[in-house]
């Protein structure tokens, strides 16, 4: 079956498959309860959408041949943090517990792949364990995690197809968030869960790691740093922002960039399409950086990347402006 076959049969089996996984989360009790000063929504939401998200990936990975036998271990190592997702979603674990479960899994991942060195095996190892938890901290508004994970998996697509490799796993993994998408956009009928934003960091972290061995130039390297730019960045400031205050890392709080967006007024959908425009312009970014001859395109890009961040500034400048004056008022 052709690539968008596969691709367009995957989407249309996560999309039938979400609402038997939405009422079960409401039989089993996996909702996210509004109360916590960090939560935004108001009402009950079911939490648990990585069910259909991960298993349609895993199915339709296997059935299309997709699946080689390095990433094999990257499904097994998958399937450990999804395991653990699902029963935090249900019971709530303490976060060292997912931690360590996290360790495990990456650990056996990265051993199944072989790296030539320990160099290699412990930058792979970090790589992958980093992106799990930074797309679990960006979970935290409808539409986000969704929109931001079919980006990356869009543009690491792009990627493959630019140094010669397959794009259908990252266009496997970009339909089921489609898929998700199309019940997690504002209002949200169900979120992802640690099953599902760490199942799929974890997915991306693996998916991305060809980018750094197929270079054809100095600077190809930057470019997964580039495509995966904004969950990274969100979780090297949450982890900057918790050691300067004295918290613990593992602690959840409100000083993400999607709650400052919201507190300064923006409503989910505004803020999750300012954060999109902002991963895709430096997304787009990353993929032509693989290539030496689309220099002159990437400089273009980076000057709309600034653009973006300018007019982004300016706007939470308005906004938060118009805020101040309200509350003197």
């Amino acid at each position: 079956m052709p690539i968008l076959l596969w691709t367009l049969a995957t989407y249309a089996a996560t999309v039938a498959l979400f609402p038997a996984v939405i009422a079960f989360s409401w039989r089993i009790g996996a909702l996210d309860v509004p109360g916590e000063r960090r939560r935004i929504h108001q009402t009950s939401v079911p939490r648990i959408g990585g069910v259909a998200v991960f298993f349609v990936f895993v199915i339709a990975s296997l059935l299309s041949g997709a699946v080689s036998s390095s990433f094999r271990f990257a499904l097994a190592g998958a399937s450990i943090v999804f395991t653990v997702g699902f029963v935090d979603d249900l019971l709530e674990l303490p976060a060292w517990i997912k931690f360590f479960f996290q360790v495990i899994a990456t650990a056996f991942s990265v051993g199944g792949m072989q790296s030539k060195t320990w160099i290699g095996a412990f930058a792979s190892f970090f790589w992958i364990l980093l992106l799990t938890n930074a797309h679990n901290l960006i979970d935290g508004m409808d539409g986000l995690f969704a929109g931001t994970a079919i980006l990356e998996s869009l543009a690491l697509a792009a990627a493959f197809l630019l140094l010669g490799l397959s794009p259908l796993l990252p266009l496997l993994l970009t339909a089921t968030c489609a898929g998700f998408f199309y019940y997690n956009r504002p209002p949200a009928r169900i979120f992802a869960g640690d099953c599902g934003s760490g199942s799929v960091g974890f997915l991306l972290g693996t998916l991305s790691l060809p980018l750094f061995a197929e270079q054809s130039w100095s600077l190809g390297f930057l470019a997964p740093l580039f495509i995966l730019a904004y969950p990274i960045a969100d979780v090297v400031t949450t982890v900057l922002r918790r050691s300067v205050r004295r918290q613990s890392l593992f602690a959840a709080d409100r000083g993400h960039l999607h709650h400052l967006l919201f507190d300064l007024g923006f409503s989910s959908r505004s803020a999750s399409g300012v954060l999109h425009g902002v991963s895709a312009s430096i997304a787009m970014l990353g993929v032509l950086l693989l290539r030496v001859e689309f220099v002159p395109y990437a400089a273009a890009v980076s000057l709309l990347c600034v653009a973006v961040l300018l007019f982004t500034r300016r706007a939470l400048m308005r906004r938060s402006g118009r805020g101040n004056v309200a509350n003197n008022s």
